[in-house]
């Protein structure tokens, strides 16, 4: 991901090119800035699964390092957590 061309839009602008945003998240991060700060990320579904797919990748092979199976039930919640919040 290139952050310098990351494409910008206020809510404002997001929501009254709504179908243009969501069309430009199939190929690009759209980030959506509230009073002149980012806030939201917009990226198309096809991206998202393969970015969980990556994330519960690194989290396996994590979790084969750490050696200490205590840790496990906090790495754990963690992940929940995130989750959670989508």
């Amino acid at each position: 991901m290139d952050i310098e061309n990351l494409k910008f839009y206020s809510v404002a602008e997001a929501k009254s090119k709504f179908s243009q945003v969501t069309e430009e998240s199939k190929k690009n991060f759209i980030v959506i800035t509230k009073n002149g700060k980012p806030e939201f990320v917009v990226i198309g579904f096809d991206k998202f699964k393969k970015l969980m797919n990556f994330i519960d990748e690194i989290r396996d092979l994590y979790l084969l390092e750490i050696g200490d199976p205590s840790k496990y039930e906090d790495i754990k919640d963690i992940f929940k957590e995130i989750e959670d919040i989508e």
